[in-house]
Parts: structure tokens; sequence; C-alpha cells
């Protein structure tokens, strides 16, 4: 209402100018007096001196002054008030968002509530060990010289493609074993190297493992002596495990085998992938290096090699890079459904 009569003396003195303030007043006053004036007689003797405005009219130009920092003052105290409460409509947000990723995580199954509570315990890290896989430089490289030397003279045997490509499948499989699967195995002892008599010795050589139950391994040291090298390479070795020599001086080593939470079967199944991958590139360019031979006898450039000679050694290369690959994701799935298997 105050908002409505201020418009309206701002709307009338823009018209009249300040000679009509009575005018203003006179339209305004029936609603702020409450009743009805039918007019407003000012003399020019009661305004006094020309340059001296009468009271309502000095009271007019104040209405008028606040009428046009209206909207100034109006933006202020929003202003304020955003202030205030900005503090709840924080809180109030972090609310919303915490509800919202509660029922994100809030379907999670069994599993994952034992991930968590898995990483909390002693014991139970979330590390990964990384795979190590031996590359040979000469895989791509037949009896002859590389795919780009002008000597060659004969096309690629199968059986020595073969057997080539056969050495990248069993340097994957070797490298799963530094990877445990549902139950331990000895061979997860396997890649640990015992610092012993001077000189790096493999685990194997100066200890037998026995997986005596499915949480705990047992190491019998061949020499007593050597017993704590072993403990320091197993606690060393990446595989988060804390030995302990048993008493007694008999080097006997315990091996506590904490429980692999879902969390990190998984991520060892996706490394697997990865190292799959690896080992599937590498068929792979053995692969290109035989055809690169290949297309030279199909193109005429090698002695004694007719070209459907070399296209058909192309084909038998082709059958075996399929079978070898068929072979090598068996070997992946195999060892992704152990480490995935509860």
């Amino acid at each position: 209402c105050k908002l409505t009569m201020l418009g309206a003396l701002r709307i009338a003195s823009a018209r009249s100018g300040r000679d009509s303030g009575r005018r203003a007043v006179s339209m305004i006053s029936p609603a702020v007096v409450g009743h009805q004036i039918s007019s407003v007689a000012v003399s020019p003797s009661s305004l006094g001196h020309a340059d001296t405005p009468p009271p309502s009219v000095v009271h007019h130009h104040q209405i008028r002054q606040f009428g046009r920092k209206a909207s100034k003052m109006g933006h202020h105290i929003e202003k304020a008030e955003e202030l205030a409460h900005r503090a709840e409509r924080q809180d109030a947000r972090a609310k919303r968002n915490k509800k919202k990723e509660g029922r994100k995580g809030g379907g999670g199954n069994d599993a994952e509530s034992e991930s968590a509570a898995d990483s909390t315990m002693p014991g139970r890290s979330m590390e990964v060990v990384d795979l190590h896989i031996e590359e040979d430089a000469t895989e791509i490289i037949f009896e002859h010289g590389s795919a780009d030397a002008e000597d060659l003279v004969d096309l690629p045997d199968t059986d020595d493609v073969k057997s080539r490509m056969t050495r990248v499948v069993d340097a994957m499989v070797d490298s799963f074993r530094a990877i445990r699967g549902a139950e331990p195995t000895p061979e997860l002892f396997e890649p640990i190297m015992v610092r012993a008599y001077g000189e790096l010795t493999p685990l194997s050589a100066v200890a037998q493992v026995v997986i005596s139950s499915p949480n705990q391994a047992t190491l019998t040291c061949y020499d007593p002596e050597t017993a704590k090298a072993v403990s320091e390479a197993v606690r060393d070795s990446g595989l988060n495990f804390n030995p302990r020599i048993e008493e007694g001086g008999g080097g006997v080593v315990i091996v506590p085998i904490p429980k692999v939470s879902m969390e990190t079967r998984k991520a060892l199944a996706k490394q697997l992938g990865k190292a799959a991958e690896s080992s599937r590139q590498r068929v792979r360019r053995i692969r290109r290096a035989a055809h690169d031979v290949c297309k030279k006898g199909q193109a005429g450039k090698l002695d004694g090699v007719s070209k459907d000679d070399g296209y058909r050694r192309g084909k038998e290369i082709d059958a075996v890079t399929e079978e070898m690959v068929a072979l090598l994701n068996q070997k992946v799935e195999e060892k992704q459904n152990n480490v995935m298997a509860v």
C-alpha cells in the first residue's frame, strides 16, 4: 500500500511540476486521511516567499526523493537477506547432496560392504601387484633379417611363427602366478627372491612352501639361518604379507594370508585384462612381421618363391595367429574367473 502511494506521488509530481504540488496532495489525501476532501486552496500570501515552498510541498518533495531511491533500497534489502540466509542455504544444499550420495551408494551389495570393512582392517590392503612381462625384441625378426631387409630368400616357417607366439602366451601365464586366486597356492611365492649367501636366490631354492590353511602359509627353510632373510623377502615382496618367524629356531616362517576384498579382486581382474591386451599386441606384431615377408613373395621380390606360395603362407600364418589368440583369451578368462571366485 505504501509503495502504491509513493508511485502515485511520483507520477503526479512528474506531470504537474513544482507548482502543482497542491493538486498532487489533494489526489492522495483521501487515501491518507480516510475521508474525501473536495478542494484545497492555498493563497499566494500563505506560501510566503516564492522561493520558500509550503510545508506540504516540502513533505511532498521528501516523499518524491524517497521514491527515486526505493528500488535501490529494495535491492539492498534483498542482498542483506541473501547474506543472512546464505549459511542456512549452504547447509541445506550440503544435506541434499549427502542424501543423494547415500541413495546412490545404498544399493551396493554385501561384497562392497565387505570391501569397505576389509580396507580398514590390519593386513588388508587395496594395493595390486604390478605385472611385469619380459619382451623379446628379436621375436619380430626372422632368420633372414627384418621385414625391411632386401636379402630375404625364404618365407617364414609356420612352426617358427607359432613357437614365438607360444612364448608370448607362456610369459603372460607365468606373470599371473604373482596374482592369487580364490585359494592361495605355493605358486604365489615363486616370484619372490631372497638375498641368501650373498646373492639373490628364488625362495623355492631356500625354503619349502606349504599352504597349511586358506588363510596361512608355512615356509620351512632348508637352512634355519636364512629364516630372517626369507621373512624380510616375503614382507618386502609387495604382496602385503606380514610374516613372522616361529620361535624355537627351526627356521619356520608363518605367513598369514588375509582375505582378498571384492574391490581388490575387481582391480586384479582389470589388470589381467590389460596384461592380456598387451600380449595380444605382441602376437599381432609377430604376425605383421611375418606377413611383410609373405607380401614380398607375393610381389615376386623373393627368388624361388611364387606369388601363390606367398599367399598360401600368409593364410597359414593367419590361422596360427587365430589359434594363439584364442588360447591367450582362454588363459586370461580362466585366471579372471579364479580371481573373482568367492
